[in-house]
């Protein structure tokens, strides 16, 4: 039986070089996909960071919460000469002051709507409401009903005005509006280190 002849060597070497030319095009065609993937993610990211700026931007011109403008309900709001209402979403408090109610130092209140940021302007604990707190512990008998705060023990009247402890100040106001429908607008980015006149910043509110 006659043998099958090998391919000549030019052949083979025909046939190497177009396997080295396919392997050579396979590789670039992949570096040009890397490449234009690379490209299309690292667009993606950055428009993606542009965007997410943009509308951080934009957040921050009207924001929710405290920092912002919150509404408090008429239901929410307490009736005169009762415990102020802790207002979580804001970090205030509001006091509906009845008269003369919260003004220890006799500045002239008239009663009204006061938001307290809870902030103690010692060194920042939150200031609770203390319903049974008795004034005749901190020089004010016959009064009950105080902030105090739980660090160390600056205490307020209903109006915030500092009467006991390290703080430097009353506790501090926000910015306050009343709306058609009873309930209120408190700016909680717009706060007024407290003062002696704080009872006289209360706004008048019948609803």
């Amino acid at each position: 039986m006659a043998q099958m002849e090998s391919a000549p060597p030019a052949a083979r070497g025909g046939a190497g070089r177009i396997e080295h030319a396919r392997q050579e095009e396979a590789r670039r065609i992949a570096r040009r996909s890397f490449l234009r993937v690379s490209v299309f993610a690292g667009l993606t990211l950055t428009v993606g960071a542009l965007l997410a700026g943009f509308l951080g931007f934009f957040n921050k011109l009207k924001p929710t919460g405290f920092g912002g403008v919150v509404t408090v309900a008429t239901a929410r709001i307490p009736k005169g000469g009762d415990d102020p209402a802790r207002i979580s979403e804001g970090k205030f408090w509001l006091a509906n002051l009845q008269g003369a109610q919260g003004d220890v130092l006799d500045i002239g209140g008239t009663g009204g709507l006061l938001a307290l940021y809870w902030k103690c302007p010692h060194l920042g604990c939150s200031v609770p409401w203390n319903p049974t707190f008795d004034g005749g512990q901190v020089a004010f008998p016959g009064i009950i009903g105080w902030f105090r705060c739980p660090c160390h023990g600056s205490t307020y009247s209903r109006a915030g005005i500092r009467v006991y402890g390290p703080a430097p100040r009353p506790m501090d106001t926000m910015a306050l509006s009343i709306n058609s429908d009873g309930s209120v607008n408190v700016n909680t980015g717009k706060i007024t280190n407290g003062g002696p006149d704080n009872p006289l910043r209360a706004v008048p509110y019948s609803a």
